[in-house]
């Protein structure tokens, strides 16, 4: 199963991230970093669906929120 993912560079910005996109009613789930992504599963990841990847992205991009990967798929197994 694949799944539309954000990652951050910190926890910090994952936690501010679930609640701007909260506040916009976009559906987000938090999840450790994808081992796909990082060899260390170190830090969180944002679960966005697919269509509302790229105004997830946008959203966040406006708000100052850094990301690493922006509305990547990764399988998950």
């Amino acid at each position: 199963m694949e799944q539309t993912v954000i990652t951050f560079p910190s926890v910090a910005h994952a936690f501010r991230a679930e609640k701007l996109l909260g506040q916009r009613g976009i559906s987000v789930r938090l999840i450790p970093v994808p081992r796909a992504l990082s060899g260390c599963c170190e830090g969180l990841a944002a679960v966005v669906a697919d269509e509302q990847a790229t105004a997830a992205v946008e959203l966040l991009a406006a708000a100052g929120v850094a990301m690493l990967y922006k509305g990547v798929k990764v399988k998950m197994d």
